[in-house]
């Protein structure tokens, strides 16, 4: 105890000693959201350009911020630093539509390898202040990482930013839960005021595709869903169909109601959703909720033994084959692969899985003018997140079109059942001037046609069983 204690008093140093323990080369692991010192990052924006203040060939690497920070827009800030998130948010695609921060190639089930990529050496992040045997909890947001990335060996610079009002302690094994305070090389105390961001109301696409979502997911499955109005949609229908569980890349506020109220049994996630206060007291204290590793939630070899697994994921485009854009519109980075790609398989694989990609049937350019995003081939220079193999259901305000594992030709008359009705005849024109599908091949099949708005329906009862 002493020990600890005192390794505490003799590594404290202030907001700007911890900038300065910032070298040339360094390669900063930042954590998620509330983990990252955003002080730390203004900090060392602010002193930059100064003399004695050696901040060049420096990469600054975390996922989804929260709270804005100075480096994120300013451009003098690419002379010093290198940044990239590895999900963009709001404040994320701003900065990268200015230039300055990257757009990250890699999905959350490969994190443990993506910030070594760079040879990340350093970690700086927010944490609980440390328990009576020196743990320092890093909190739901960092139970996903901390196994793999903050222990991981190559990591030899530890700054904790330690945070009694910012943080909430989460429950586990201490590798996946904590630091302990003596792994800590710089220790600075920054108090920060806890910040809830709520999910947006559904939408009237939201709740027409949910709707038609909804009879597949039955009593005792496992549904994951994401942070969002199509999110929120389907959480709040839930209990009219049974007892469920959610298994899932991120838990969501509404969840611990529901499971007060028994509908859900249990919440397992990776990660919060920007959830409130009221949802982090839920979860430290109740069984039915768990935060897990990134292997064990955000990682196909995790998602696959699930059974029953019903995965909700959305995407930007979509191809008459299959292939979708989910993190980029065309070739301007957007969000990012996340988690998806883990549910999106994982589901295919699991016994009785069942996996839905989500989507506008169409989109409004910035000059009033409506497109399809179904689209007979990708546009050049597409970024494609999903390849087609792995896709199931895909669904639109006009339907649902099971694609998976069948031949070109039905998937793109499937496809096109479900593009909006003004573009149905086009994009059936366009694809019959491809080797893939002929005229004739749509003998039997009318609702291409704008006047026709029928449903393409599989049994929703029907399970896909691995054996």
């Amino acid at each position: 105890m002493a020990d600890w204690k005192k390794h505490y008093q003799d590594h404290m140093v202030s907001i700007n000693e911890a900038a300065r323990a910032i070298k040339p080369g360094d390669r900063v692991w930042m954590g998620q959201a509330t983990q990252i010192p955003y002080a730390l990052l203004d900090e060392m924006h602010a002193h930059m350009t100064e003399p004695g203040y050696d901040y060049h060939d420096i990469f600054i690497i975390y996922n989804c911020a929260n709270m804005p920070f100075n480096m994120l827009f300013d451009p003098e800030t690419k002379k010093h630093f290198r940044i990239f998130s590895f999900f963009n948010l709001p404040l994320e695609r701003m900065s990268i539509e200015m230039g300055i921060e990257e757009s990250s190639g890699c999905n959350y089930d490969q994190l443990l390898m993506g910030p070594f990529v760079y040879g990340c050496n350093t970690l700086a992040l927010q944490v609980c202040p440390p328990d009576e045997d020196g743990w320092c909890n890093v909190g739901a947001y960092g139970k996903a990482t901390n196994d793999i990335i903050c222990n991981n060996p190559i990591i030899t610079k530890k700054i904790a930013f330690i945070d009694k009002t910012g943080q909430f302690a989460v429950k586990g094994e201490k590798k996946d839960t904590s630091i302990h305070i003596s792994e800590f090389d710089y220790i600075c105390e920054n108090d920060t005021e806890f910040n809830a961001i709520p999910a947006m109301p559904p939408t009237e696409y939201d709740k027409k595709i949910a709707s038609y979502i909804l009879p597949y997911i039955h009593p005792g499955d496992k549904v994951q869903i994401g942070f969002g109005g199509l999110g929120e949609e389907i959480l709040a229908h839930l209990k009219t169909i049974g007892n469920l569980e959610v298994y899932s890349e991120v838990a969501c506020d509404n969840m611990a109601d529901l499971c007060q109220e028994g509908v859900l049994t249990k919440i397992v996630a990776s990660s919060p959703g920007a959830c409130s206060e009221k949802f982090f007291n839920f979860a430290v204290t109740d069984p039915r909720a768990e935060f897990l590793p990134q292997y064990n939630c955000i990682d196909p070899l995790g998602v696959i033994p699930q059974e029953n697994l019903v995965a909700i994921n959305a995407t930007f485009m979509i191809d008459l084959i299959g292939q979708a854009c989910s993190e980029a519109q065309g070739l301007k980075p957007y969000s990012g692969t996340g988690g998806s790609f883990a549910y999106l398989y994982g589901a295919t694989r699991a016994k009785n899985g069942r996996s839905f990609l989500c989507l506008r049937s169409t989109y409004v350019d910035h000059d009033g003018v409506t497109h399809s995003n179904i689209v007979p081939w990708l546009p050049e220079g597409s970024i494609v997140t999903t390849p087609k193999n792995f896709v199931m259901y895909v669904v639109t305000e006009y339907g649902i079109a099971d694609i998976f594992l069948k031949t070109l030709k039905d998937r793109i008359k499937a496809l096109i059942q479900i593009a909006h009705p003004d573009f149905r005849a086009e994009l059936k024109e366009k694809i019959c001037t491809t080797p893939l599908i002929c005229e004739e091949d749509f003998e039997n099949l009318s609702n291409y046609n704008p006047e026709n708005d029928q449903k393409v329906l599989t049994d929703p009862d029907f399970k896909r069983v691995v054996l």
